[in-house]
């Protein structure tokens, strides 16, 4: 038998934890078994370099980028290679950006769609995210098998459950990244059941522990150094970081920095807190960065501040690298961190952040026992593929 074609679609290989964990994905898989393709709605992202070169990449093209470019610039540019419709879909694609999300996503895919190309020829097709790339997966691809994963807690995104509920009737299994997230992707679509699979997000510990040795693209120093991992978007709570960092300071910690990876549509709201609460020195925006584990190996404390998370790929990396965290109370941390044992669980404000952090930094034999503890654990989970392995043979 001959390799089996797998097609995994994702918009973009830009900062985030679905992206990370498909290129480890994409790394690890079996090439005696499989012949991989990653397309890609725009070939660009942290993570594009990272991409195993045996790896094919394909892209929207010419008229997808156009598309996705400026109203003015996307109606020029396709009405130039004649495609007066799909100009007109632009102008409409516009329009419905503007609208509130429920409504914006029922209108914007049938018009974003016409501007990717069909694809076809695939033993299986994984839209490797919710949304557009599992609307994709399901429109534009032909495959025997198709396979949708779903990295956030479905209770976060119940606005869009109508049109959802249309294309996960056409998926043959969905893949939850953590226990909650299945099954809040059954409590909201019963038919689902009997074809859902919990697949946690692969964490390769010997490429982290190897990328954690090399130094990092710029020195950090502080006493004590702080870092959190995380995109500037509502569900990732860096204000609340932000927040925790002034408190301290307030306290006495005059050499703290707290230093911060990533970007988001939050940064100038980030930057603007950051500066009313004279944080400059303190709070440290080093933005996105393709190597963060060389800087979460020389922090003293790894805060993870967020309000949502599907299944935090940052917390399983500092566990990895056997750093004392803390991190708030979201809706799957316990999966991850055992309160006490080998992180630290706190409520969801700034305060109780500070507190957590100032406890570790002032009991260093405390925060020696959290790392203690990850040390002890079984660090990755190589056995998350054989679950893929088991759909797409199926």
């Amino acid at each position: 038998m001959g390799k089996k074609r797998i097609l995994f679609v994702l918009p973009s290989l830009c900062s985030g934890g679905a992206e990370k964990s498909l290129v480890t994905l994409l790394r690890e898989m079996d090439r005696e078994k499989y012949e991989i393709e990653l397309f890609l709605f725009r070939r660009e992202g942290l993570f594009l370099p990272l991409v195993p070169k045996d790896v094919r990449v394909s892209d929207g093209g010419e008229v997808y980028r156009l598309f996705d470019a400026s109203i003015g610039a996307g109606v020029r540019g396709l009405l130039r290679m004649g495609k007066p419709l799909l100009a007109l879909r632009r102008v409409l694609y516009g329009v419905s950006l503007r609208l509130p999300r429920a409504l914006q996503m029922r209108l914007s895919w049938p018009l974003l769609r016409g501007a990717l190309p069909q694809k076809g020829g695939y033993d299986a097709a994984v839209g490797y995210l919710e949304d557009t790339a599992t609307y994709y997966t399901v429109d534009c691809v032909q495959a025997k098998r198709k396979i949708s994963f779903l990295h956030t807690d479905y209770d976060r995104i119940r606005d869009r459950a109508a049109l959802d509920a249309k294309y996960y009737r056409r998926v043959d299994c969905l893949a939850g990244v953590s226990a909650l997230c299945t099954r809040r992707a059954e409590e909201t679509f019963p038919f689902l059941r009997g074809r859902t699979v919990t697949i946690e997000n692969l964490l390769s510990a010997d490429m982290i522990r190897e990328m954690a040795a090399l130094p990092p693209s710029r020195p950090i120093e502080g006493a004590p150094i702080i870092l959190t991992v995380g995109r500037m978007a509502p569900p990732k709570g860096i204000d609340l970081a932000v927040e925790a960092c002034a408190n301290l300071v307030q306290r006495g910690f005059n050499d703290l920095r707290w230093y911060h990876i990533g970007a988001g549509e939050l940064g100038a709201q980030i930057r603007a807190q950051i500066a009313s609460l004279d944080m400059q020195n303190h709070f440290i925006l080093l933005g996105e960065q393709s190597n963060p584990y060389a800087f979460i190996s020389r922090c003293d404390v790894y805060v993870q501040p967020s309000r949502f998370e599907g299944k935090s790929i940052a917390i399983d990396e500092a566990k990895c690298l056997c750093k004392p965290i803390v991190t708030t109370d979201f809706g799957t941390v316990r999966d991850q961190i055992h309160d006490g044992i080998d992180g630290i669980v706190t409520q969801m404000t700034g305060i109780a952040i500070a507190d957590a952090v100032q406890t570790l930094v002032e009991n260093p034999a405390k925060a020696r026992a959290l790392s203690d503890a990850l040390r002890a654990e079984h660090a990755g989970n190589p056995e998350e593929i054989k679950k893929l392995y088991a759909i797409l043979d199926s």
